[in-house]
């Protein structure tokens, strides 16, 4: 895939030969003709085709478009991602929780007393008719399920009578989902997400239990429990996570691929002198965006969650200026109370925004401003739809949570342009001109 660009105007140029346009500021996404191709590139003497060319663009690029807005998020926190146990009972390789789960610090259930003050204070800051979503995270969340099915019932009790949308979600092994426990989800209407990295010869080595042993036959007894139920859940997917142990994303889309998923989310985990891996994940994403449109076109791919996320995006035309909500919309509280504003800062003393009921608003002060401007990110094209990018990533690779890791943006970049590529193909047709829009 090859790019140009000129000002807010990046044209794209497929293997196929097609040429996408797209506008950084208007979101807008167009089918470009040749010749435009053309007269992005230098040329000591421009034909009156080139010449007319570059003024639609030229003219294009100054356009506003009324339609287009910056996303705005809610003023408070309106998410709390809850780790109800600080133990698991994998040891996955790749494990950025200590390795085991426990950030260092294990607890096998959460201090509900805590947490249900935490729960009451922030649901009152909730205006009537708002929303609010809970996560519910480990280690392994299902070694306490009894503490689920409490917190969720508290937590509809403080929002009795006052109309607000209560969301609830779980990233859990699929290991410990036994028909009780995929019914205790399913009461709750949860939005789950299982992790598999792939096929048992890869999920197995990567997702070992503590006794090396695979984990790959419990966990899709675990997803078949939960699509006997799924009708009654929010949701049903599989995380699956690449880097410098895995990184063939083709075979991991072919062996979810036939399974009764609403979606699939592909990750990809940091590390140093991670860029051939990243380069790998990236051509593999690629070719899975392709696979998968061919197969069942803007559908099969919006199961893909990131390109349904460009979809989304692009559709509303609202510019995303946050990567995520940590410290803005969203809170994390660890199994002892303590908060922080992401689950990865978990243990990280110099991270805790507060703990308990207790919250050090000078803390989150640093949070504040949008994270494409924190990270100064106000000349890269896809600034719009990454939102600035991951502070995790970024105090990972760079020590820093506001200094950018190149490799992120590369990464992104690359994907953004292939989710431009298939919406363009999706939404527009070909024509003679700068522009086509048919959508």
């Amino acid at each position: 895939m090859k790019l140009a660009r000129q000002n807010n105007i990046i044209a794209i140029k497929s293997p196929k030969g097609t040429v996408m346009g797209f506008h950084a500021h208007n979101l807008q996404v167009a089918m470009l003709d040749d010749v435009v191709w053309e007269a992005l590139s230098p040329s000591p003497s421009p034909s009156a085709e080139l010449k007319e060319a570059r003024e639609e663009l030229l003219a294009w690029n100054n356009e506003q478009d009324a339609r287009v807005s910056d996303a705005i998020l809610p003023q408070g926190v309106r998410s709390l991602a809850i780790n109800v146990a600080q133990l698991c009972n994998l040891k996955c390789t790749y494990c950025a929780a200590g390795g085991d789960g426990t950030f260092g610090d294990p607890m096998k259930e959460i201090d509900l007393e805590i947490l249900y003050d935490q729960i009451r204070m922030l649901l009152h800051d909730v205006p009537n008719g708002g929303d609010f979503k809970f996560t519910f995270l480990g280690g392994e969340p299902l070694l306490a399920p009894d503490a689920l099915r409490v917190i969720h019932r508290f937590a509809k009790l403080q929002v009795a009578g006052r109309n607000i949308r209560l969301k609830f979600d779980i990233v859990t092994n699929g290991t410990l989902v036994t028909p009780k426990n995929a019914e205790l989800l399913a009461s709750m209407n949860c939005h789950v997400t299982v992790s598999l990295d792939g096929p048992p010869e890869v999920n197995d080595l990567s997702r070992p239990t503590k006794a090396g042993k695979g984990s790959t036959a419990k966990a899709l007894e675990g997803l078949a429990n939960l699509v006997a139920v799924k009708d009654r859940l929010g949701s049903l997917a599989v995380g699956s996570v690449f880097g410098q142990h895995f990184t063939d994303v083709v075979a991991t889309y072919k062996f979810l691929q036939p399974m009764a998923l609403d979606s699939i989310r592909f990750d990809f985990a940091v590390g140093e002198g991670d860029g051939e891996a990243s380069a790998k994940y990236v051509e593999g994403l690629s070719t899975v965006a392709d696979m998968a449109f061919d197969l069942g076109g803007e559908g099969e791919l919006r199961r893909l969650s990131m390109f349904d996320q460009y979809f989304r995006v692009l559709d509303a035309k609202k510019r995303i200026r946050n990567h995520c909500g940590a410290g803005k919309t969203h809170l994390h509280v660890d199994t002892r109370g303590s908060l922080t504003t992401c689950q990865w800062f978990v243990g990280v003393k110099d991270e805790q925004v507060g703990h308990g009921t207790s919250i050090n608003q000078e803390a989150l002060k640093e949070y504040a401003d949008p994270l494409v401007e924190q990270h100064s990110c106000q000349t890269c094209w896809v600034r719009n739809l990454c939102g600035g990018g991951c502070m995790y990533v970024n105090k990972t690779k760079t020590g820093s949570k506001h200094k950018k890791d190149s490799e992120f943006c590369t990464r992104t970049r690359s994907i953004v342009a292939k989710g431009i590529e298939k919406y363009a193909e999706a939404r527009y047709k070909t024509d003679h001109g700068v522009r086509s829009e048919t959508h």
